[in-house]
């Protein structure tokens, strides 16, 4: 397909931002988008990796020179020195390096205000994507490979920016991109690594498509990109379907989502896995064997703790799936849930052991309300070795009176408790200690924590 006409069926946006590396396909991508939408409506973004030293640096100045001599907006980001060359222990360079180059495009975008980002992905580079997953063992969405369009937060869950990614160039082979490059005049840059065999994507480009594109045609890509695309209609089916599913049997709270068990261990298992996905794998993190195991703990209902990728986690409250964040923080919400003011009697508190916990955990609404005398309160947090004397009841370890109730352990760290100095004096949802109590005589305060009900869940209203 012609360049030109690939760039027809662009959405409509007033700029466009380009990720130009320098290499023909960006630089054709450029050229022809400046031809097409004016140079006003363009900006290039370049982001220097540093992997390559001179070579790196030589790149970036050769598409600020270019992008000048287009009149485009040119935008440069650089990585740390030494970041992407040597990076952390156990984090993969190339993966790395994707995260922090897709930042800098949303950063830029955010700022500058340019709703749509082109990539000059193109037909070879789809069915190779489509190779390399499947050599992972990936499923259909996997498998379905490079969309023609997707949201940056899609990709990047923590990049906080509404870009919208087009790849325009999907049906263009590279050649063609070349070819652009060769009859306008334009030179073009080449990326020393991408001889390298040693990089899985280049021996599949450089070994293997060949030796396949020589048995089977010059239609090899044609045939991955339709079966990649027929395989993104059946993702997009099971994904819509799971989003359905989520709006019938799930409710949102300020904690995570609830989703209840029955339907969710009735339903086909390709479904299941997909809302698993959407839960509590957004990033992508997981593979195959992480899903199955996690699906097989849910069906037989196993105790024992599961430790998947990435931040999220869940756990069974009454007949609930509860998912929430590891690193789930409550402390805005408890701030704003509760209220304190003077109290013009005793009143009649609210006791119930932890049963109300449980049941905010399963959706319901709850309102805990008690009644101290007049002190010099502050609200702190749950730390192992906290102790709790009840109204008429023995000292014990806080630690034990949740373990009775069953408050699951991401929880008890949250709760707020009422304290003055190192001393307990109401946890909600059990008695007051012994010291709160009011007696003939003394000021009373009123303490309402009042915890909403889960609402139903939205999830993506595009689906």
């Amino acid at each position: 397909m012609d360049i030109f006409e690939a760039l027809k069926d662009l959405p409509d946006f007033p700029v466009y931002a380009v990720a130009f590396s320098g290499g023909a396909d960006s630089l054709a991508l450029l050229d022809a988008l400046a031809k097409t939408m004016g140079a006003k409506r363009v900006a290039a973004l370049h982001y220097d990796h540093g992997i390559r030293g001179r070579e790196s640096a030589e790149d970036a100045a050769f598409c600020e020179a270019f992008a000048k001599s287009l009149g485009v907006r040119f935008f440069l980001g650089k990585a740390k020195k030494g970041f992407l060359k040597s990076p952390p222990k156990g984090q993969n360079q190339e993966a790395l390096a994707r995260r922090s180059r897709y930042a800098f495009f949303g950063r830029i975008c955010k700022r500058e205000k340019i709703g749509c980002l082109l990539t000059a992905h193109h037909a070879d580079d789809a069915a190779e994507t489509m190779l390399m997953r499947l050599i992972r063992g990936s499923g259909p969405r996997g498998l379905s490979g490079l969309k023609e369009k997707v949201y940056l937060e899609e990709l990047f869950p923590e990049i906080r920016a509404k870009v919208l990614i087009a790849r325009p160039l999907l049906d263009v082979a590279s050649s063609d991109c070349k070819k652009y490059c060769l009859e306008n005049g334009l030179p073009f840059r080449t990326d020393s690594t991408n001889s390298d065999p040693a990089y899985t994507r280049n021996w599949l480009r450089l070994e293997i498509m060949p030796k396949l594109a020589a048995r089977i045609g010059d239609a090899l890509n044609l045939k991955l990109r339709r079966t990649a695309q027929l395989l993104e209609e059946q993702s997009d089916f099971v994904r819509r379907s799971a989003y359905a599913f989520l709006r019938q049997n799930a409710k949102e709270a300020p904690f995570g989502v609830l989703v209840d068990m029955d339907p969710f261990l009735q339903a086909h298992p390709a479904l299941q896995g997909e809302v698993l996905r959407i839960l509590a794998d957004p990033a992508g993190s997981w593979d195959f064997r992480a899903t199955k195991k996690a699906l097989e703990a849910l069906k037989s209902g196993e105790k024992t703790p599961i430790t998947p990728p990435g931040p999220w986690r869940w756990i069974v409250v009454g007949g609930k799936l509860v998912f929430y964040r590891e690193d789930l923080s409550l402390e805005k919400f408890f701030q704003k849930a509760l209220k304190v003011k003077k109290a013009k009697g005793r009143g009649q508190g609210y006791s119930d052991n932890g049963a109300g916990w449980l049941s905010w955990l399963r959706g319901e609404r709850v309102v805990f309300r008690e009644y101290l005398r007049k002190g010099d309160y502050e609200f702190v947090n749950f730390r192992n070795g906290m102790r709790y004397s009840f109204v008429n009841g023995p000292s014990r370890k806080l630690g034990d009176v949740f373990t009775d109730a069953n408050i699951p352990l991401f929880l008890r760290g949250m709760i707020p408790l009422v304290s003055e100095g190192e001393e307990i004096l109401w946890v909600p949802g059990w008695r007051i200690a012994k010291k709160a109590a009011i007696k003939e005589g003394d000021e009373a305060l009123e303490i309402t924590l009042t915890l909403p009900a889960a609402e139903p869940f939205k999830g993506d209203t595009k689906c």
